[in-house]
């Protein structure tokens, strides 16, 4: 197949849509069937859910009980985008905290933005190797750790995706591009929604400009009318939701070489761990950096001579994730995984060989990718995730609920659990952790009330006594301090 060829699912066979079909079912059973209990303590889903607790109870948006650390920025934002804790809500307003549903519902986007993946890839891949990338994506065990999440990346992908989908449909004909309206304030909503679930969605409006001038030498109707259409329905939200500043921008004072060059790294070699086994680390860098090679030369050709708006979009977001502080691992390029699988695939079908040898290429490179897989699944953990919910844990919460007054503030290395699960305020511990940076942390956040881990007492407990700290109650892995003098 020439790279110029533009495929389409509706041009597939009877046979090619029903096997579509049967493996998105196969995906969300699988998913399914492997989905564990419990949550780890990344905060981020905390902080979700007390938006959406908020968003069912009509309370303040922002209220979540979480004070924010600018000692601590990396934790967390003080107020997330509200498009994801507005899918949540109704959830959460008949689940209550039940994270099966939370999953289940997760599963959904999923398998949803991999029907979307394939149905867009299709348009630069035959049939069976768009299908071969639909199998690639839905039992990848980098989505299946993350599909045990709660986290906004499920519905930004989805209308990521959906963004390019809708692009490609209207404007992927180079020479005969839509001029309608209405597809182009479409892109403008997905842009927005995307924007309004994770905030680096912010790369798509420069992309979109850069893509339309590139291909046409102009800024188009197309791209004037879509980003119009996104700061409206941006200006939207922000009357109906008004929330202040979010606190990413007290990152950029950490921006340094050390940061940059430790974040491309990070986020570089996060591409090859869709090969990791489980056993021979090794072979997955080996050959891991050798298909990236092959990527990125389907990213090239695939781009040559026209651009992309994935392409262009992919860059600016590796760009952006490289350039703030702490935006580093997996977790940050997997949004990227679908179009760096697509060109490698793209590549092999691509290459300047018989097509006999091209089927042996694109056979090997999906047989190795699902023996890697099934490597990674057999050294998996697949029992409860040990988090929040554990018994040492509800105990703290239960004791925080009783003891300490709905005016007071506690000091916590996971300030937006410990809020979540108490209805408490809270404070993490400030990064570069010494007395001042302590005491200064306390004082901001007027905290009485310190929450120790067991493992943090060797270093904790000499600074806390100095501040006339004592502990008041205690479990085996948590300690509750308070100030003698406070009541």
């Amino acid at each position: 197949m020439k790279a110029t060829d533009c495929q389409n699912v509706h041009g597939w066979t009877s046979l090619q849509k029903n096997f579509l079909a049967a493996l998105l079912v196969a995906i969300f059973l699988f998913q399914l069937a492997l989905m564990r209990q419990g949550h780890d303590w990344g905060g981020d889903f905390a902080q979700y859910l007390s938006h959406a607790l908020n968003l069912a109870t009509f309370q303040d948006y922002a209220d979540t009980g979480y004070i924010y650390n600018p000692d601590a920025a990396v934790i967390g934002p003080r107020a997330y985008p509200p498009i994801f804790p507005l899918f949540l809500a109704p959830i959460y307003a008949i689940f209550g905290v039940d994270f099966t549903a939370f999953r289940v519902a997760i599963l959904v986007l999923f398998v949803a933005m991999v029907a979307i993946s394939t149905s867009l890839f299709a348009r630069r891949l035959s049939a069976w190797p768009s299908l071969c990338l639909a199998g690639l994506l839905g039992f990848c065990p980098i989505f299946w750790d993350f599909n045990q999440q709660v986290i906004s990346e499920h519905l930004f992908m989805l209308w990521w995706m959906l963004t390019f989908w809708v692009y490609q449909r209207y404007r992927g004909n180079f020479d005969q591009p839509s001029q309608h309206f209405g597809p182009a304030i479409v892109t403008g909503l997905l842009i927005y929604l995307a924007v309004g679930t994770r905030t680096v969605g912010i790369v798509l409006p420069p992309a979109l400009l850069l893509t339309e001038f590139l291909v046409y030498r102009r800024l188009t109707r197309y791209a004037v009318v879509s980003i119009t259409a996104a700061i409206v329905f941006y200006a939207i939200q922000k009357f109906l939701l008004p929330i202040g500043g979010s606190g990413y921008l007290d990152q950029l004072s950490e921006i340094n070489f050390h940061s940059l060059t430790s974040n491309f790294f990070a986020d570089s070699i996060s591409f090859l761990f869709i090969w990791k086994n489980g056993h021979l680390n090794w072979l997955a860098a080996a050959t891991g950096f050798g298909l990236s090679l092959i990527g990125i030369t389907g990213f090239l050709k695939e781009s040559w001579p026209r651009p992309q708006l994935l392409s262009i979009a992919t860059v600016f977001y590796f760009l952006l994730v490289v350039l703030w502080p702490g935006a580093n691992g997996i977790r940050m390029i997997w949004p990227l995984l679908p179009g760096f699988l697509f060109w490698i695939l793209f590549a092999l079908e691509n290459v300047p060989l018989s097509t006999r040898w091209r089927s042996i290429c694109l056979t090997g490179f999906v047989v190795f990718t699902l023996a890697c897989y099934a490597g990674k699944y057999s050294s998996s953990e697949f029992g409860p995730i040990a988090g929040p919910e554990s018994p040492s844990a509800r105990e703290l919460f239960a004791e925080v609920t009783k003891s300490v007054k709905p005016e007071e503030s506690c000091l916590f290395f996971k300030p937006r659990v410990l809020a979540f699960y108490t209805q408490r305020h809270s404070v993490g511990y400030p990064i570069d952790l010494n007395h001042p940076s302590l005491n200064r942390t306390l004082e901001q956040a007027q905290a009485d009330v310190v929450i120790t881990q067991s493992e943090q007492l060797p270093e904790l407990e000499q600074l806390l006594q100095q501040d006339g700290f004592q502990i008041e109650w205690s479990n085996v892995d948590y300690q509750l301090w308070r100030k003698k003098d406070a009541s």
